[in-house]
């Protein structure tokens, strides 16, 4: 019968000497496999070189080793070893290996190798099994299963890679069945959810609740049918094992699904509608009326534009960062429109105190990029007394209507003849109010 051939490990990575443990270990399975063990000292040595490669050569020289310990294998294989492996730092491998968890789409086996691999040099001694088992339960990523084993008082390291195991197999099977019973829904009933679409909804006050609760449902059932999971948004899973169960969506707030499953209808930041109306206007002809003011914002003097159509008192951006640099801007809550309604660039707001002649009161003024005009708005404009006082009567001194016009008050006026004025029978009076 023909000898078995069996191929040497590659040469060794000298730029990595952490693998020289792995590298030595490769090379004592070839060393027993291949017969070469059973060869002289210096047939071993010779072939550890030739099969580590052309450095070994310079690294071997190094050791200035005598003849006779040249020729042996074992006293060669220990200053290889002192060469490239360092003394291992117990802190930081303990460390390493309390961080490891099981990653997302990691097997437990993978997992519970990687264990293994980081205990090697961590130096346990007697406790190396409790601290293997005690890092699989709290490393796991089924927390309920975590928690289920934390219960149990007399769990070995044996019991607990049994039990993981068997969950992750028996919820591999669990996904292959439930896809299988979606393939068959969609196959025999793909318009199930038609029929569910010509129920009409109860009358009466419990109108608007049935059609809510006809929609939930009829949403469930079409995600049902096609296969995907309403909580994550992908091929349907049984719930306990969906990636959406501990998540935290950012839509709402919730946990237990994502954002892009989320019924919330979308909130924006800006939760109202403001409006400014000034209208610049450039002309030649120059009127006597002076519509600006000085007023003290934050004890720093600032001419504004009076602007009673403007729901709120605005800056320039360049104003804003020429007089108020130490002023932080917080983010906007509403949003800023034109006279033509259409969106300002509005940069922030911050809050700050107003004074004129005495008065004071407290704004928050908007910043806006490209503005030309400082505007205050009718908020301030009553608040520092500035606005027109609507609620006041005022009295309008003229000359007397009868001693300036008397012909209009003389006679029947123009009209000849009587005029009778019928009313409508049943007529209802209405009066017309001049506007404002």
């Amino acid at each position: 019968m023909a000898a078995l051939h069996i191929n040497p490990p590659e040469n060794f990575t000298f730029s990595t000497p952490c693998n020289w443990s792995k590298w030595k270990m490769r090379f004592e399975r070839y060393r027993i496999a291949s017969g070469l063990s059973t060869k002289t000292g210096n047939e071993q040595v010779n072939s550890l070189l030739y099969i580590m490669g052309e450095q070994a050569e310079d690294i071997f020289s190094s050791f200035g080793l005598s003849e006779t310990e040249q020729d042996d294998f074992d006293i060669v294989l220990k200053k290889f070893n002192d060469h490239f492996v360092v003394k291992k730092n117990t802190i930081f491998e303990r460390a390493q290996f309390n961080k490891r968890v099981q990653l997302d789409g990691e097997s437990v086996n993978t997992f519970i190798t990687a264990l293994y691999t980081l205990s090697e040099h961590c130096e346990y001694g007697v406790l190396h099994d409790e601290l293997i088992r005690d890092r699989i339960v709290v490393g796991i990523r089924d927390k309920n299963l975590s928690e289920k084993l934390q219960l149990d008082a007399d769990l070995t390291l044996t019991k607990v890679i049994e039990r993981v195991r068997l969950s992750e197999v028996v919820k591999e099977q669990q996904e292959k069945m439930i896809e299988k019973d979606s393939a068959s829904v969609n196959a025999i009933s793909p318009n199930k959810s038609a029929k569910f679409l010509k129920q009409k909804p109860s009358s009466g006050a419990r109108k608007q609740n049935v059609k809510h609760d006809f929609h939930r449902k009829n949403n469930e059932n079409e995600s049902r049918l096609h296969g995907k999971c309403k909580w994550c948004g992908k091929q349907r899973h049984d719930k306990r094992v969906c990636p959406a169960r501990d998540a935290r969506c950012r839509q709402c707030s919730k946990i237990g699904h994502y954002a892009k499953v989320c019924i919330t209808k979308s909130q924006t930041g800006c939760s109202e509608v403001a409006y400014l109306g000034v209208v610049q206007l450039e002309s030649k002809n120059k009127t006597n009326i002076d519509w600006t003011v000085t007023v003290q914002v934050n004890h720093k003097n600032i001419k504004f534009k009076i602007d009673s159509g403007a729901d709120h008192t605005v800056l320039p951006a360049n104003v804003f960062q020429n007089v108020f640099q130490n002023a932080k801007l917080e983010p906007p809550d509403k949003i800023l429109c034109g006279p033509d309604r259409n969106p300002l660039k509005t940069l922030g707001k911050f809050k700050t105190n107003i004074e004129y002649k005495g008065k004071r009161c407290t704004e928050e003024i908007y910043v806006i990029s490209n503005l030309q005009t400082c505007l205050l708005g009718k908020p301030a404009l009553f608040s520092l007394g500035l606005g027109p006082n609507l609620n006041s009567i005022c009295q309008i001194s003229a000359a007397d209507p009868k001693a300036k016009f008397p012909e209009l008050f003389k006679g029947l006026g123009v009209m000849k003849g009587c005029y009778s004025i019928k009313l409508k029978p049943g007529a209802i009076p209405f009066a017309i109010t001049c506007p404002r």
